[in-house]
């Protein structure tokens, strides 16, 4: 196999690799989310989720464009979270 064609392959598999990841991520925020009653893909709840990767094979995750209220339901949650562990301590 040519060079050329060599590190397109690796290219290729390390996008693949990233992209894996980065739905399997996605896919557990929208679990967690989902519990929470925060719907992925109601436009008025979490409009957007999505697993995304460049083409160095870096992972990450596209969260769209959050409403307001979901924001703060987050915040909230998170400050609760935060305040049990340090209470736990």
């Amino acid at each position: 196999m040519p060079p050329e064609t060599e590190a397109a392959a690796q290219q290729a598999d390390a996008f693949m690799a990233g992209k894996r990841k980065a739905d399997d991520t996605a896919f557990m925020l929208g679990q967690v989310l989902k519990a929470m009653g925060i719907t992925v893909g109601d436009r008025d709840s979490w409009p957007q989720l999505t697993g995304r990767a460049s083409l160095g094979g870096e992972p990450y995750v596209y969260l769209g464009t959050v409403p307001l209220a979901t924001a703060r339901t987050l915040a909230n949650a998170l400050v609760f979270a935060e305040s049990a562990r340090r209470a736990r301590q």
